[in-house]
């Protein structure tokens, strides 16, 4: 059975469709205007859609092709519309009336709408536009038994999609949907990635502030064997709100892939601060592996390299399997310029007891915070105990961190450790704070 189907797509309004100067009598009302007369079959009036004899090959049972929103007051029409889009795929929801309409919009999630421009309550074009205040993409379809030039013009400057002719056939007002729905794929990525950029830019100028505003804080390394300070760690700080503490600028800068500039910031500053004064204990500052990269951490002319034989770099992430040999000879670069190696935040961070092979570090720190939650006693007790004696045998020195609490100073020290940082002797500040004991 063949159909009869005049749309007006809106993709192709001839030029000065949209201008209100336009003339009223010009070829776009003619072309609105080409339908069969009243009263023959196909003509206007009959706002009845006229179904293909042969519809989709198939539709995958379960799947959806989307939610479309059927308005129009012919409740006949309507139901007809909505039997035709399911057996498309789609899932369909009909309003009788521009109101209930513009509420269904606001409060269900629709892929797209198909509207009558003439409603009891208010015409399509006021659906077009109450939807367009609350969704500037979603797509429209107006259709009409009664074209003007008006509705068609306002129907292309409020957005719609299509401006179809009563009556549609099913594949007509599918491929229409395709079209409108493939837009609104097209547009909602494009919305992602304008939105990455624009997250992205954000970053990059809170980045540049947090970097401005750096400035690092000492948090001490106590031996309590002794009562007395080995070293510092250098904590870095920023006063920027959104980018206050070390987790947050290094997430700030790898995002930015500004990991390099980020340590280069912190080793001048430390180098400046070390320079202020005579400098003899050990001080540890992070580097992360991305860091190794940067030609100018080998540099004997940097800021730090004056102080090589008391920095001992912290490395607290494991380096990717791929970057194991260049990682090696970085840390024999590093350690011909008369820097130590240690690693950071074993148990807790990235870094397991295959580092300990991998770098042969001549510190390592023990994250006293994985114990905290180890309900058996025994069970710290052997890993305390275990950790004591391995680096006792690889000649390294142990450091419990995160030593927040007098019982957590007392199990470390109870199975032979000495070395400690953590709350319960000082928090990090500037200049140097001094330890508790």
């Amino acid at each position: 059975m063949q159909t009869r189907c005049c749309d007006f797509s809106l993709d192709e309004v001839p030029a000065g469709a949209n201008d209100r100067d336009g003339s009223e009598n010009g070829e776009e009302l003619q072309l609105l205007l080409s339908e069969p007369a009243l009263g023959q079959p196909g003509s206007l009036p009959f706002s009845r859609f006229v179904a293909d004899a042969t519809g989709p090959d198939a539709v995958h049972a379960g799947a959806s092709r989307g939610r479309v929103l059927v308005v129009d007051d012919d409740g006949a029409f309507a139901q007809t519309c909505a039997r035709m889009l399911e057996a498309s795929g789609y899932r369909v929801r009909i309003a009788n009336d521009g109101q209930s309409a513009s509420r269904l919009a606001i409060r269900e999630h629709f892929d797209a709408i198909v509207s009558d421009i003439n409603l009891p309550d208010q015409n399509g074009i006021q659906v077009l536009q109450d939807i367009r205040r609350t969704d500037a993409d979603m797509p429209i379809i107006l259709v009409t038994g009664q074209p003007d030039l008006d509705t068609a013009r306002a129907a292309v400057e409020w957005g719609a999609i299509s401006y179809l002719l009563k009556p549609v056939s099913a594949a007509q007002l599918e491929r229409e949907l395709d079209r409108a729905l493939h837009r609104r794929r097209t547009t909602s990525q494009m919305h992602i990635v304008e939105d990455q950029e624009k997250e992205q830019e954000g970053m990059s100028e809170r980045f540049s502030r947090a970097l401005g505003r750096l400035w690092m804080a000492f948090q001490p390394i106590v031996s309590w064997s002794r009562k007395s300070i080995v070293g510092y760690e250098a904590v870095m700080q920023s006063t920027e709100p959104s980018l206050p503490t070390p987790a947050d600028l290094l997430n700030g800068a790898r995002e930015l892939s500004q990991i390099g500039g980020l340590g280069q910031r912190v080793r001048s500053q430390v180098a400046t601060i070390m320079s202020s004064g005579c400098w003899s204990q050990t001080m540890f500052v992070g580097l992360q592996p991305e860091e190794l990269l940067d030609e100018s951490l080998y540099d004997p002319c940097a800021p730090l390299a004056a102080f090589a034989r008391q920095i001992c770099f912290e490395i607290t992430r494991r380096p990717m399997r791929a970057q194991v040999p260049e990682f090696r000879s970085c840390m024999k670069r590093l350690r011909a310029l008369g820097y130590r190696i240690a690693i950071g935040d074993i148990g807790a961070g990235n870094s397991g007891l295959g580092s300990l092979a991998l770098v042969e570090p001549d510190a390592v720190k023990l994250d006293m915070s994985v114990f905290r939650d180890t309900r058996s006693f025994l069970v710290k007790r052997k890993l305390i105990r275990a950790m004591v004696t391995l680096c006792g045998d690889l000649e390294s020195s142990l450091i419990a961190t995160s030593v927040d609490s007098e019982a957590e100073r007392t199990l470390f020290t109870s199975f032979g450790g000495d070395l400690m940082q953590g709350l319960r002797f000082a928090e990090p500040a500037f200049p140097f704070p001094t330890p508790r004991f």
